[in-house]
């Protein structure tokens, strides 16, 4: 018992009465406690009672200062030490990037890429100055491509004349020469024609002519 109260007031327990001088602490030594009762901060109850010895109440330093945001130390020669814990700044929670969604536009059409290019057409409206239009159902093709619309020959059969020959086919429009074009060549950027998935495609710039598309209709104009 002695031991106990010995190493609880040297170690552990702080003297409510503050203004206890050391020799009043030493005539302690040898004091029967005279009870123990639970001792509460805020209404939260420390694990270490407080004792009572001759009538005075006894604190456990550690518990009391651990409760009350302080750090204890004890020193053979200082005695023992509260210091106020150093508050760490809470790191604010980062806000998640937004996943993008995803992009409705449709990848750029690589140079050259004719497979890309390619759109079926059903009608195709010949509508040139002074003239009546002219209308042509079918399966057409067209490829737009580096900049440049070409049409495939039967796209332009119903209103031109083809004339076959090796290695060029002539076009002509009411008697009038408009063109010659290659019947095998590969495609390259501003060629007047080429011919893809054996068909001859011809550029409508060479022919005067502009395209204007709408869902899978077509329709040509003059190239003023």
């Amino acid at each position: 018992m002695k031991k106990y109260i010995i190493g609880g007031i040297a170690g552990f327990l702080l003297a409510t009465t503050l203004s206890a001088h050391a020799e009043e602490v030493t005539s302690l030594i040898g004091k029967t406690i005279q009870g123990a009762f639970p001792f509460q901060i805020e209404g939260k109850t420390l694990a270490t009672p407080a004792i009572v010895v001759d009538g005075t109440s006894y604190l456990p330093v550690r518990a009391l200062g651990e409760a009350t945001g302080y750090d204890v130390s004890f020193d053979a020669d200082l005695g023992i030490s509260l210091k106020k814990k150093e508050v760490q700044p809470s790191l604010p929670t980062p806000t998640p990037s937004p996943t993008p969604s995803p992009s409705a536009t449709p990848d750029p059409q690589v140079p050259g890429d004719l497979s890309s290019g390619y759109q079926a057409i059903k009608t195709v409206i010949l509508s040139l100055e002074d003239e009546k239009s002219q209308k042509s159902t079918g399966d057409f093709g067209l490829i737009q491509v580096d900049g440049a619309r070409y049409v495939s020959l039967a796209t332009l059969s119903s209103f031109y004349t083809i004339s076959w020959g090796e290695p060029m086919l002539q076009l002509s429009y009411n008697g009038q020469l408009v063109g010659l074009f290659a019947t095998k060549s590969q495609y390259s950027k501003g060629t007047g024609s080429f011919t893809y998935d054996g068909t001859v495609y011809v550029n409508l710039s060479l022919l005067k002519l502009k395209g204007t598309v709408n869902g899978d209709t077509l329709v040509l104009t003059d190239d003023i």
